[in-house]
């Protein structure tokens, strides 16, 4: 590790359990592109008015009675202590009364979606929180994190080359200021404050600022906060989801379109190139479909990865938003004899994808390594959150939010 003792004290990584912290938990395998977002966002992360929207799809289309349960959680997604009228306005646990059967598809399924808040419920405090989505008889099938703010305090955030010579080529160093009128009033010995730097909306991704670097009378600054660089997303367009693409070199017909992509290679000890990407995230598109949620088809896309050397002891797995960044049975690649490399097949609805190769160990599953490298220059996205909790409060307030892309990373 490149941060010097005191930035080890002042830094506390946690969130490196990809069960634990992944954004969506346990998918059910025939549950796809659960999408959660407003008008205004695709991220999970929404200031308290907003108007929330969660969609998904099951490929059994059979018109399953799905039930919902919103929960809330502390700043590091522990359960708070908080009664259900504590944070709710009304009763979950209800059922999802609209959902539509897709449209002249070659694969069939039904498009559910929910919107908070609605006639049966709404929040009444910010924090983190969870939509959980199970069935009649309390069996879950997937659950979808975000969190909700109030922008009380103003932040400002700027990110730079690091400033330590070792990974001066690697690393991206980030500083933050939070602006308060009278910071003894929320830093102080009878209350609790965490700072949480996110990276490309991946809560694996993440940091716990436990303590500001300098406290001034009205002013709190966060140094010394640094982040590998990786690199950019790889990507595919199937929206013409008959039609071969830049990155799609041949499409077929059988039971469904298949879409075979062009050979992936390992990027670990390569020079950083500059590709255009939506930093893991997926838009849902189409040439023709007016109807986005239940008239675009899905396709099988095809995955061919080279590595730079063949090891046994290696599980390699698709990554992006469309799973959440998880790692998951689902998504697993194949080793491929005969052609040397890694191979396997997914379902993807028409649009356009970001994702990443990683593995894991069999010796340590709970530690992920991607095939990438990592570069200062690389375009990220990074969302920041001020939680907030007074002595005798039971829960973490989100007090500020702000985001930034590194498009003008300093030098």
């Amino acid at each position: 590790m490149c941060i010097n003792f005191k930035n080890l004290i002042r830094i506390t990584f946690i969130l490196t359990l990809n069960n634990l912290h992944s954004q969506t938990l346990d998918i059910a395998k025939n549950i796809k592109t659960i999408i959660l977002n407003n008008s205004k966002s695709t991220d999970p992360f929404f200031s308290f008015d907003d108007n929330i929207e969660l969609s998904f799809d099951d490929l059994d289309s059979d018109e399953k009675n799905y039930y919902y349960q919103i929960n809330h959680f502390d700043y590091n997604w522990k359960p708070s202590k908080l009664l259900k009228s504590e944070y709710l306005n009304g009763f979950d646990d209800l059922r999802i009364r609209k959902y539509r059967n897709s449209f002249n598809t070659l694969k069939s399924y039904t498009n559910y979606k929910l919107k908070i808040p609605n006639n049966d419920l709404s929040l009444k405090i910010s924090g983190n929180y969870s939509i959980s989505i199970h069935h009649s008889n309390g069996d879950r099938v997937f659950e979808k994190r975000f969190s909700i703010f109030k922008n009380e305090l103003p932040i400002q955030i700027s990110i730079s080359k690091s400033n330590i010579i070792s990974n001066i080529n690697t690393d991206q160093q980030i500083k933050i200021s939070v602006n308060c009128d009278n910071c003894s009033d929320i830093y102080n010995s009878s209350s609790s404050l965490k700072l949480i730097v996110i990276k490309n909306n991946n809560w694996v991704n993440s940091q716990i600022i436990e303590k500001p670097k300098y406290v001034l009378s009205n002013k709190l600054i966060y140094d010394d906060i640094y982040f590998k660089g990786g690199n950019e997303f790889l990507n595919f367009d199937n929206s013409n989801i008959s039609s071969s693409s830049l990155r799609i070199f041949k499409t077929t017909l059988t039971d469904l379109y298949n879409n075979f992509l062009i050979t992936d290679k390992e990027r670990t000890n390569t020079i950083y190139e500059y590709n255009p990407d939506i930093n893991g995230k997926f838009i849902l598109n189409s040439n023709k479909n007016n109807d986005l949620s239940i008239e675009n088809d899905y396709a099988r896309v095809f995955f061919n990865f080279k590595t730079n050397f063949y090891d046994l002891k290696r599980e390699i797995y698709l990554l992006g938003n469309f799973n959440n960044f998880k790692i998951d049975q689902n998504y697993k690649l194949e080793y491929n004899s005969k052609s040397e490399s890694y191979k396997g097949s997914f379902l993807f609805k028409q649009g356009f994808y970001n994702y990443k190769y990683a593995y894991i160990m069999s010796s340590d599953k709970n530690k992920m390594k991607y095939f990438e490298g990592d570069f200062w220059q690389t375009e990220n996205y990074y969302r920041v959150l001020l939680y907030h909790k007074k002595i005798h409060d039971k829960y973490f307030k989100i007090i500020g939010a702000i985001d930034l892309n590194t498009y003008n990373i300093k030098n």
